[in-house]
């Protein structure tokens, strides 16, 4: 009894502690992926949360001085509350330049921390801490959650508030009542644990809608991934073609290398459908994608056009030699072959070249491509089993 009662507790502490690390940091997640996506967002929401503390402090001290004004308060309240407000104001506006979740952070602690050092100077000025002073306490520790924090932040901002205050009212002995002392330790406890609960559940609240988020965006990439895939073969569609066309060509623009594109044909198809069938046919077109992706090298984008017509993309000078070695593959291929003895695959392909400097469209290039893909294919007489090739060079 005495080892489960230990195990149970083990087991309880190590769950407190691992909820702990959750509220730790914002952007602290199990996955690098997730929390690289977080930090994005926290950066956003970090910059969005400074500015409106610093607004809502400039606003709340504006009407501060304006309120010590008219009441006739001491000339030391008015200039402190209005030099505090335009520094609040300064730093919403510099929070817009700022680029880094880290710096972000560090302009909200020191505006937090100056003003409190202020209202210490303000009491000690006093000698004693009226109920404004007070209030102004309480409004400080308030503030806290306008700000996205993680426990760790909101933990060092009410440590440092709280040392300022009650390491500066305790070292001026006989300054401040026991009474003042006791009221400003209940006022700085009280409105710390209330802040630091609304920032752990704002934390929770936003690690889900975070996670939630995250995975939205991973559902819907891969509903866009599939929409732009071949379904038969795995391959490219049409649609992707379109779509990236000038995307690639803007890179082999910047790489400052040849733009190879081929269309490839897969001779007598529709007689390997009608005398195969359309079983045979499909496997053909899913083991001619299988044998070219394999060979890729990274720079390549096959795209199924239609029926059993690819485009392919590559950088490699010139493609030719990739096409022939796949031809071969083919020809050997143990699934074709043990599909069928009598049939031999074989492909054409038109290729098309053009430099970096040419001005070129998709229209363009596939056109080259096709007229080459047609004088490959009329050199054969029908019955071809072996492939053939036709490369022409773009003259800009």
């Amino acid at each position: 009894m005495h080892h489960f009662t230990s195990g149970t507790d083990a087991g309880g502490l190590n769950q407190y502690f691992k909820k702990l690390s959750r509220l730790w940091s914002l952007s602290r997640y199990g996955q690098s992926e997730l929390s690289a996506y977080a930090e994005q967002l926290l950066y956003l929401d970090a910059r969005s949360g400074v500015i409106l503390l610093c607004s809502v402090t400039f606003l709340l001290l504006g009407s501060s001085a304006l309120l010590y004004a008219l009441l006739g308060f001491d000339q030391i309240y008015i200039y402190t509350s209005g030099l505090l407000g335009f520094l609040a104001l300064h730093l919403a506006i510099s929070a817009r330049t700022v680029n880094d979740t880290k710096v972000l952070y560090l302009l909200g602690i020191t505006l937090i921390v100056i003003v409190g050092v202020a209202f210490v100077l303000l009491a000690h000025h006093s000698q004693g801490f009226t109920a404004e002073l007070f209030s102004s306490v309480v409004l400080l520790f308030l503030l806290l959650p306008l700000v996205p924090w993680g426990l760790r932040e909101a933990l060092i901002i009410v440590l440092l508030i709280y040392l300022v205050f009650t390491l500066s009212t305790l070292t001026v002995e006989g300054r401040f009542s026991n009474q003042t002392l006791w009221t400003l330790q209940f006022v700085m406890v009280g409105s710390a644990l209330t802040s630091l609960t609304v920032i752990a559940r704002s934390i929770l609240v936003r690690k889900h809608d975070v996670l939630t988020r995250f995975e939205l965006e991973k559902a819907r990439h891969r509903m866009e991934l599939l929409s732009l895939k071949d379904p038969l073969t795995g391959a490219w569609n049409r649609r992707f073609l379109e779509q990236r066309f000038p995307e690639f060509l803007e890179k082999y623009r910047e790489q400052q290398q040849p733009f190879h594109f081929a269309l490839i044909d897969i001779d007598n198809f529709k007689r390997i459908n009608d005398t195969q069938g359309h079983d045979y046919g499909d496997l053909v077109l899913k083991r001619l994608v299988a044998n070219l992706v394999t060979r890729f090298s990274g720079g390549e984008h096959l795209v199924r056009v239609g029926g059993d017509e690819f485009a392919l993309m590559c950088d490699c000078d010139p493609p030719t030699v990739l096409l022939q070695r796949v031809s071969e593959a083919l020809k050997t291929d143990p699934e074709l072959f043990g599909a069928s003895a009598d049939i031999q695959v074989s492909i054409s392909a038109g290729i098309a070249t053009f430099e970096p400097q040419d001005d070129i469209s998709l229209e363009t290039i596939y056109r080259e491509a096709d007229k080459a893909l047609y004088r490959a294919k009329a050199r054969g007489d029908g019955s071809r089993r072996d492939s053939g090739y036709e490369h022409v060079l773009h003259q800009a």
